[in-house]
């Protein structure tokens, strides 16, 4: 391999936030509701919509503690 390519490489993690949550990580545990429940749903806008998360998974609708917590995780998804 020439030095460029494996420089390309090398480069890559700079491009991949490390801030961004895995798709296996849970935001809502009451519900199941994973990152890349929340990815699928909302990918197209890469905005997280809690109303359309709210009616389609439950998402905060039980203990409420992943909606008192979206400090931690609304930012880090996409």
């Amino acid at each position: 391999m020439d030095k460029e390519f494996l420089s390309q490489i090398d480069r890559l993690k700079d491009l991949i936030p490390e801030d961004r949550l895995q798709d296996e990580v849970l935001i809502c545990e009451c519900f199941c509701v994973s990152v890349a429940d929340i990815k699928s749903t909302c990918g197209n806008e890469k905005i997280v919509d809690v109303p359309k998360l709210e009616s389609q998974f439950g998402l905060g609708t039980g203990c409420q503690s992943c909606l008192k917590r979206t400090d931690t995780w609304i930012n880090n998804i996409f």
